[in-house]
């Protein structure tokens, strides 16, 4: 049986390309956010709680693509998450980008976790609109009743490109 112990309420995540800054509009105060390289999926920024406006990380890297994790009742614990995209994927932020006029952009629908009861190794699918199985998340904070990540924000997509049976 999955567990489905999270609100599904989306909140709106924005890229602003100058200055290099995300935005979070967050409604639920129950809910924290993280950032991730995206290239090596280690947590580059500590969990901000929402505070029921918005959050925003600034000064960011221009040359770093960043993924925006979210988990659901944190506390005051510091959890600690790491994100592998499968070698499927590839990450386009640079094109949208281009094509913005340096105009902010909103990340597409996020990527969901599919927890699974029984997982005792600590390693989740993350799923697209689909179900397909798009990359992992791995839970490396301590196992019992503590926050789970939830979504990851991404301009990640599936790669479209035509592969050669050569």
């Amino acid at each position: 049986m999955e567990q489905n112990k999270f609100s599904n309420e989306m909140p709106k995540v924005t890229l602003v390309p100058k200055p290099r800054r995300i935005a979070i509009d967050c409604t639920l105060p129950i809910r924290a956010y993280a950032l991730y390289d995206t290239k090596t999926g280690v947590q580059v920024k500590d969990f901000a709680k929402c505070d029921g406006e918005k959050i925003e990380f600034d000064n960011l890297d221009p040359n770093m693509h960043y993924d925006v994790g979210v988990v659901e009742n944190i506390r005051d614990e510091k959890p600690i998450f790491a994100i592998a995209w499968n070698q499927v994927m590839r990450d386009n932020t640079y094109e949208i980008l281009k094509n913005s006029n340096n105009l902010p952009v909103n990340y597409p629908k996020p990527y969901l976790i599919k927890y699974k009861d029984g997982n005792t190794n600590g390693v989740y699918d993350i799923v697209d609109d689909s179900g397909e199985t798009v990359g992992q998340v791995t839970k490396l904070s301590p196992q019992g009743d503590k926050p789970y990540i939830h979504f990851i924000y991404s301009l990640r997509m599936k790669d479209d490109r035509i592969k050669s049976k050569r």
